[in-house]
């Protein structure tokens, strides 16, 4: 409940203000730190979070947040399109960091939010079958 609370105030604000012609793509995901691998799991994200940004110029979020305890962590990432979000999991799939993240990080929920087209479904079956539309909301004007 914690993390559809977190959405439902973080996300409308990234999604509404975006141009209203765009079908961004959002990948949540819940994750838990594997035993023993807490201690390096800052760098480890500090570098995951380089190298996106460095070979994904097409991701426009991608975010990590971690618990106190460093046993838990939240990703968001954002794309702006089905293509885009594509783009990032084929090239998660051949990172040299790819078995790294699936032995440190333990995915106990992964949601993909958005028009998600059947060559995203197809893409992400490996990963997850969750996949969610909008079917309503508002953002307010200032």
């Amino acid at each position: 409940m914690k993390h559809f609370l977190f959405l439902t105030l973080l996300l409308p604000s990234l999604i509404f203000g975006m141009h209203h012609k765009t079908n961004p793509i959002i990948f949540y995901l819940d994750l838990d730190v594997a035993e023993g691998k807490s201690e390096g799991v800052d760098e480890f994200v500090d570098y995951l979070v380089a190298a996106v940004k460095e070979t994904e110029p097409k991701t426009m979020y991608y975010k990590y947040w971690i618990s106190e305890d460093k046993k838990k962590v939240s990703l968001i990432e954002m794309y702006h399109s089905n293509e885009d979000a594509i783009f990032h999991m084929n090239a998660f799939a051949e990172a040299p960091h790819r078995d790294k993240f699936l032995e440190t990080f333990i995915v106990t929920n992964f949601q993909v939010l958005g028009n998600t087209n059947a060559e995203l479904k197809e893409v992400m079956a490996e990963y997850t079958r969750d996949h969610r539309t909008l079917v309503n909301g508002f953002k307010r004007k200032k």
